[in-house]
């Protein structure tokens, strides 16, 4: 018996139409077949970073590290015109307390992500934990792709090359044919710069020194406005008695001469005059062993001759008080206290004070 068999290209065309069929039947399309979902797998932890600008960071944007990727953007709000950062990380990446966080961007037409990086001293460093902060003094944003095309059209196209040439031309037209001017110029600089260097502690301790009396007067600022006020008013008051300041000064003047007229005219006299003080105050301190007992006899005396010239009746008393030792131990050469002594002694005593009196009234004043 001979089967009559379909030939394989038939068969495969009604196998794709029958899959057609149920495919259209059952509704079945490419945008209806599930999609993985946007975020990390896995147990997870939230750090936040503060950035001063994210204006350019999507939701769900990818935070990497060594170009890894360990985490999501999760959530971005913005606080006191910063941007706080909401990143979900993976729990298996441990990040120190130092890490670091930049806005960057791999190609012109890519998205925006975060990297993070660990510093180099981070071994010490205790690990982040859920919730933790990432400051903004360890965030920034890297210029991005546009960024740097700007730059570098602004470059060759805002006149920065052209500056470069048109600088290069000046140079070259005040050094050009002058090497040897050129070479003693810098000679000249070689030999400052080495006495500079060689005499930079001269300098540090100038320096230092200035910096010291700067020190003095910020401490002593008030001090010197106070005087810096008073000064006008002081110089107001001495131009308004200049003319009495002047008089003043001319009658001082004329005073000096007058004193060294009389010190150059008096000199020899006024020397005469203390010579003579000076020989009477020797002669009276020698007879300080003398004066003194006498002056004690007269007091003791006085009384006596008081009470004689009293009444209508004189009455003359005398009293022995004191004999000469040496009268009894060289009667040769000694006697009893008679008038005549007592007229001596009042004589001279009546001529030095004479002599006394004649000094002070005299000529020699």
């Amino acid at each position: 018996m001979i089967r009559n068999r379909l030939p394989r290209s038939i068969f495969a065309a009604v196998v794709a139409t029958g899959v057609l069929t149920v495919a259209s039947g059952c509704g079945l399309t490419v945008e209806s077949l599930p999609l993985p979902k946007p975020g990390t797998q896995g147990q997870t932890y939230t750090v936040h970073a503060i950035f001063a600008n994210a204006l350019n960071l999507p939701d769900q944007a990818k935070v990497k590290i060594g170009g890894s990727d360990i985490g999501t953007v999760s959530h971005i709000t913005t606080k006191n015109f910063q941007a706080i950062v909401d990143m979900t990380i993976r729990k298996d990446i441990d990040l120190p307390d130092n890490t670091t966080a930049e806005l960057r961007q791999a190609t012109p037409l890519g998205d925006v992500f975060v990297a993070v990086s660990r510093p180099q001293n981070s071994a010490d460093e205790p690990p982040l934990k859920d919730g933790d902060t990432i400051g903004i003094k360890s965030t920034s944003a890297g210029a991005t792709v546009e960024e740097l095309l700007l730059s570098v059209s602004m470059l060759f196209n805002g006149g920065g090359v052209a500056a470069l040439g048109k600088l290069t031309s000046e140079l070259d037209s005040v050094v050009g044919g002058r090497p040897q001017q050129l070479a003693g110029l810098l000679e000249q600089m070689t030999s400052v710069t080495t006495t500079l260097h060689a005499d930079s502690a001269r300098i540090d301790n100038v320096l230092g020194g200035f910096d010291t009396l700067a020190d003095t007067l910020q401490a002593h600022h008030d001090e010197l406005g106070q005087v810096a006020n008073t000064l006008p008013g002081m110089i107001g008051t001495i131009a308004e008695n200049n003319r009495n300041l002047g008089d003043l000064l001319a009658k001082i003047s004329t005073t000096s001469n007058a004193l060294g007229d009389y010190a150059n005219t008096t000199s020899d006299k006024l020397s005469s005059l203390l010579d003579n003080v000076h020989k009477l105050m020797t002669a009276l301190s020698q007879t300080q062993h003398s004066f003194g007992p006498l002056l004690d006899a007269l007091h003791e005396v006085r009384p006596g001759a008081d009470a004689s010239f009293k009444g209508d009746a004189l009455a003359v008393g005398a009293t022995l008080t004191q004999l000469d030792v040496g009268l009894i131990t060289d009667p040769p050469h000694s006697k009893f206290f008679d008038l005549r002594d007592a007229n001596d002694f009042a004589g001279s005593l009546i001529q030095v004070l004479q002599i006394v009196q004649g000094r002070l009234q005299g000529g020699h004043r």
